[in-house]
């Protein structure tokens, strides 16, 4: 399911926006390429139990996760795109992710992580962020991989007890 949905949304996206692949160079292409696969991947990679269940074993590693996820940073440096908002994109999602990574015991933090990840899209739209078009998928995505879907337990988990 992971590999499906990671490749089929890649080709789609790539297909739909196919004049602005077209204008890169053969490395962007491919980084631009393989960070949309990682994202896409990873979106359903982290909702699963497996993922949840590792992380909680290892919560070190869980905030190392956090940390080390620095792809807006990385496709506004290789495809030279504005580097102000990478940086903004990658510093909200890193803060909101702590935040909810924080507080993954108490009942409200799903509510939060979807609370930020919705001001992160209000705030993007409003702010009239002008990028191509899969640049604002990867960071639209990126947001949602970390805050809803690596952040938050989710019910069915083995570890989901939650504190009130």
């Amino acid at each position: 399911t992971i590999v499906v949905f990671a490749i089929t949304s890649t080709l789609i996206v790539a297909w739909c926006t196919s004049d602005y692949w077209l204008t890169l160079k053969w490395y962007q292409a491919t980084i631009l390429w393989l960070l949309f696969l990682d994202i896409a991947g990873g979106i359903v990679a982290n909702l699963s139990i497996g993922t949840n269940d590792y992380y909680n074993a290892n919560p070190k590693k869980r905030w190392i996760f956090i940390a080390v996820n620095m792809q807006p940073l990385i496709l506004a440096v290789v495809l030279q795109s504005t580097f102000s908002i990478a940086v903004g994109v990658w510093g909200y999602t890193i803060v909101s992710a702590s935040i909810v990574n924080m507080l993954r015991r108490k009942t409200y933090h799903r509510l939060l992580a979807s609370g930020l990840f919705a001001a992160a899209i209000i705030g993007y739209i409003l702010l009239e962020i002008s990028l191509p078009l899969p640049i604002t998928l990867v960071y639209l995505l990126y947001m949602m991989k970390l805050i809803v879907c690596f952040a938050v337990e989710y019910p069915g988990d083995k570890a989901s007890a939650v504190d009130h």
